[in-house]
């Protein structure tokens, strides 16, 4: 059985509320060949008493400012020994034995390794599960990263290049664009929950600025006029469904007293079922 080195690089800043959970979630892992690396942003909360409770878990732990999000996970890949890579956020956590399920997917010659990602919305206590895209086209309209729930060669990162720092919000979106820009990359889609993501983080940013940073996107990467008004016509088409949809929802509401959920299957199509 291929046992490879797998990295694990949690990126924190003032996290407190959920760090401890996350880190737990990879120190408890079953699969024992690993390399734990928190990186910190100079924390002014509790954060660092969580990381020196369990300092001597950690492989390599760094505190002091940072340029962003970015920035920390590229100083973590910078510090990975592993075969693979992983990054989790600090308030998300791993699943239960997901290393070693990730560990027996491991095969000489793949690149990157994509698994799926449970979401929970922690407010609305609802979880549905994420599958991952299986290509990128310029414009992605409906990209579909399970970032957290990838692992990634240090070869790979050599090609491609490490996340841009100015990216503060669709920067895993970048980077996998521009992976999937070679022609003979291997990728190897896992049947594996690596991890639950919480909404709320920097991943439920302001529309705007993430749309922003889409345009700038596609046009770094290759992407025309076009391009961009295919992209900002999708968006406006999604806008006007879901209004449309909460609308109507309201109004069965108030006028039959029917309440609707939304859902979403495997394959990321959209249902609407009447409680």
């Amino acid at each position: 059985m291929s046992t490879p080195k797998i990295s694990i690089i949690t990126v924190c800043y003032n996290s407190s509320l959920h760090l401890e959970e996350c880190m737990l979630s990879i120190i408890n892992q079953s699969y024992e060949n690993k390399e734990y690396i928190v990186i910190d942003g100079g924390s002014k909360d509790g954060t660092l008493d969580i990381i020196n409770k369990y300092r001597d878990k950690i492989d390599y732990f760094v505190s002091e400012p940072d340029k962003g999000i970015s920035d920390a996970f590229n100083k973590g890949i910078k510090a990975a020994t592993g075969d693979i890579i992983g990054i989790i956020n600090s308030d998300d956590f791993m699943m239960p034995d997901a290393l070693q399920k990730v560990a027996e997917q491991y095969e000489e010659g793949v690149d990157l390794y994509r698994g799926y990602t449970l979401v929970w919305n922690e407010v609305r206590n609802t979880k549905k599960y994420m599958y991952p895209n299986h290509h990128f086209a310029i414009p992605p309209c409906r990209a579909m990263i399970c970032h957290e729930s990838s692992f990634i060669t240090p070869g790979l990162y050599q090609r491609a290049g490490l996340y841009k720092v100015d990216f503060k919000y669709e920067m895993d979106l970048d980077l996998f664009v521009r992976f999937y820009k070679f022609k003979d990359l291997k990728v190897k889609m896992m049947n594996v929950c690596v991890m639950t993501f919480r909404t709320g983080g920097t991943s439920s940013a302001p529309a705007a600025k993430m749309k922003n940073e889409r345009i700038r996107l596609i046009k770094e990467n290759g992407g025309t006029n076009w391009d961009v008004l295919v992209f900002l016509g999708y968006h406006q088409a999604k806008y006007m469904v879901k209004i449309t949809y909460w609308t109507l929802s309201k109004f069965m509401k108030k006028m039959f007293g029917l309440k609707y959920y939304r859902y979403e299957n495997s394959s990321n199509a959209i249902f609407y079922k009447s409680l």
